[in-house]
């Protein structure tokens, strides 16, 4: 059973989620980050002139910190090689990820502390482009729209992982 502290604690941030939702609004609600395909970066090229993505690991491209990157968002990301610069900005800090990350040609920054602008502004300069350049991708109201917000960047808040397996 429960303790009346746990419930109090998941309705505080029930309340929190809601009320975040109403102030802070993405420009763009993405499912999975997978149905952000070519032609939906093509899209945002075109309408925001977008250059680059600061993209989110934990409940964005992977289930949660234990889990690994399923196969189809190793697949994702490989397949925006060539299409657009990104980069990973995660408040977590894991080796591994970093590790295939880098030898993938994908810079990585870990302990982020977004949504405070150092690390937003750190990978821009990595990128090599301006902020209203860059579009956000995560799945965290506060951290990743919030921050990206506060920096001039456009957003994309993403619903849900799909998790189909374990290798990284």
């Amino acid at each position: 059973m429960r303790k009346i502290e746990d419930i109090i604690a998941d309705k505080l941030i029930d309340m929190t989620h809601y009320v975040l939702a109403k102030l802070i609004k993405p420009d763009i609600t993405f499912d999975k980050v997978t149905d952000l395909d070519g032609e939906a970066i093509e899209k945002l090229k075109q309408q925001y002139g977008i250059e680059a993505i600061i993209l989110d690991i934990d409940d964005t491209i992977r289930k949660d910190k234990l889990r690994s990157i399923p196969k189809h968002n190793k697949e994702w990301i490989e397949s925006l090689k060539g299409k657009i610069k990104v980069i990973i900005l995660s408040n977590g800090i894991d080796k591994d990820i970093e590790d295939y990350m880098k030898s993938h040609g994908i810079d990585y920054i870990g302990f982020a502390c977004k949504p405070l602008k150092r690390n937003f502004k750190k990978a821009c300069s990595k990128m090599q482009v301006d902020p209203d350049k860059v579009l956000v991708v995560g799945n965290s109201l506060f951290d990743d729209i919030y921050g990206g917000r506060r920096n001039n960047m456009k957003t994309a808040l993403i619903k849900r992982v799909e998790d189909d397996e374990g290798a990284r």
